[in-house]
């Protein structure tokens, strides 16, 4: 057994358990789907999901999302590479780190016991997660240019908030200091982005790709606030008190331009407290001795020497990094060497390539060695807990696997009886073709399921004149609505209660 030469630091830690009880943040394991080995094949079905969402909220089919995956793929190729997927395990994966959710879709007909029902849908944090993935793997640039304008918006804003209170009217005042926090949500997200570039360019040897993000992110700073810190600072912050000292009455009028007047108390409590927080937000921008402003222009400050001295060494070994002279420093201490054994400890200290050193191990002494009897042997322990729970074998026939052929007798049963009662639905829904709905008779369960969800499908799909129209989910029926004139009610009598629907002339064929 061998190992390398290893530092203290790089020891296996100890198992610290107390750090669960600290209440910080841990895994998360919906982000899985981006560090896995099948990373690509995840990506690519959160990507149609993703896709997905923006057309239905109603989730992507089994069948459905088999058919968008071979489109993405090449048509020369899709069957194998299908094959090499394995689309039911992702799926399940996914769903087990909380990256999508699945349920499954009722069944109606015979054929839909048959085939996959199960849907699929994006969880809010596989979504969110999927969209900032993409966000840092598209470059940037220079970052947002509503930026650009954010000092002298927020003077604006602010002025115009103030006097709309003034003159009374809180929905001015309300849509004008919405502007305020968009416009600084922007500006800190703006600030964010050109922090986190200047820590990643000027980290590490220089490179050209590093320096010219780092001008890039300068010159966009200088271009957004290089005047207009200095131009309204001023106005924003001598604005800050007269919002500050503002009644609670008027707070309050503002959080009910926003939420309206129905709104639970806790809910207008929150508003408020949002409300005031942007105050505290500005105060931390633009007031005090060192505002966050004047720090992140300090910061870019400091920044322009580290570039001008990186550009300066890319020009000099064109465009990239020379440890020529740490070389040529070695290769003189190596010729200097007296022999090769020191020479042999000059490289290995100065590349760190140590040999390897070979480990030996004694083995444990073993208590009862093999030439002991077994019944001799110390009798070995075990413990109440297995004693008492553990597996035990009784007397009898061992046990036989179970048998389901009742249960699948009872679910045919039961598949046939409501295939029954849906044809006996089917039947007394196209007797009443041609009738108004006011002159309906009670219908039964059946009858009122397979009403509803036709009705369901027709009220998305409305005609200009008002006629509806809708298909049953196998697409054997279709019910067309034609509105009565003048526009009345009827009322539906069905086992669960009644029914209030827009009155209309029922069209029912297959």
């Amino acid at each position: 057994m061998t190992d390398t030469a290893m530092p203290a630091s790089s020891r296996e830690p100890e198992p610290l358990e107390s750090w669960s009880l600290l209440g910080l943040p841990g895994t998360l394991s919906a982000a899985s789907f981006l560090t896995s080995t099948r990373a690509h094949q995840y990506r690519l079905i959160v990507d149609i999901l993703a896709e997905r969402q923006t057309q239905s909220l109603t989730g992507v089919g089994h069948d459905e999302l088999t058919v968008l995956l071979r489109e993405r793929l090449p048509l020369e190729s899709s069957d194998e590479l299908l094959t090499t997927l394995n689309v039911d395990e992702r799926l399940a994966q996914l769903v087990q780190w909380g990256t999508c959710e699945a349920w499954q879709e009722t069944a109606s007909t015979e054929a839909d016991f048959l085939r996959n029902r199960f849907r699929y849908q994006l969880t809010e944090a596989g979504a969110e997660l999927h969209r900032t993935a993409l966000r840092i793997e598209i470059e940037a640039g220079a970052g947002s240019t509503a930026a650009l304008m954010a000092p002298a918006s927020l003077a604006e804003r602010l002025e115009a908030t103030i006097s709309a209170l003034r003159s009374g009217d809180l929905g001015a005042a309300s849509s004008s200091y919405a502007q305020v926090q968009t416009t600084l949500e922007n500006m800190a997200s703006s600030a964010s982005t050109w922090q986190s570039k200047l820590a990643a360019a000027l980290g590490g040897a220089p490179e050209e790709a590093k320096v010219t993000r780092l001008l890039e992110t300068i010159l966009a700073y200088v271009e957004a606030w290089g005047s207009g810190i200095d131009a309204y600072t001023a106005r924003i912050a001598d604005a800050l008190p007269t919002l500050r000292a503002m009644d609670d009455d008027i707070w309050r009028g503002l959080a009910l331009v926003r939420v309206q007047t129905g709104a639970p108390e806790h809910t207008l409590a929150g508003t408020i407290d949002e409300l005031r927080g942007i105050i505290s937000t500005l105060e931390l921008w633009f007031s005090g001795p060192s505002p966050q402003a004047q720090r992140l222009r300090r910061q870019m400050r400091d920044a322009v020497a580290p570039v001008l001295r990186s550009h300066r060494t890319l020009l000099a070994v064109g465009g990239t990094v020379s440890r020529r002279v740490e070389l040529l420093r070695l290769a003189r201490a190596l010729e200097a060497a007296p022999d090769a054994d020191v020479a042999w400890e000059l490289w290995v200290s100065a590349t760190g390539l140590f040999s390897a050193r070979h480990l030996r191990l004694e083995a444990p002494a073993i208590d009862n060695a093999q030439h002991t009897s077994t019944w001799d042997a110390p009798p070995a322990p075990v413990s109440r807990r297995l004693r008492t729970q553990g597996h035990r074998s009784v007397a009898g026939r061992t046990a036989r696997i179970p048998d389901m052929a009742g249960a699948r007798a009872e679910a045919r049963s039961r598949a046939a009886r409501d295939r029954a009662d849906l044809a006996l639905a089917e039947a007394a829904l196209a007797a009443r073709s041609g009738t108004r709905l006011a002159d309906w008779d009670p219908l039964d369960a059946a009858q009122t399921d397979l009403f509803l969800r036709l009705v369901s499908d027709a009220r998305d799909n409305r005609t200009p004149d008002g006629t509806q129209t809708g298909l049953s989910a196998d697409g054997r029926w279709r019910l067309v609505l034609h509105p009565v004139e003048p526009a009345a009610y009827a009322v539906l009598h069905t086992p669960d209660g009644r029914l209030l629907l827009p009155d209309a002339y029922v069209e029912i064929s297959p």
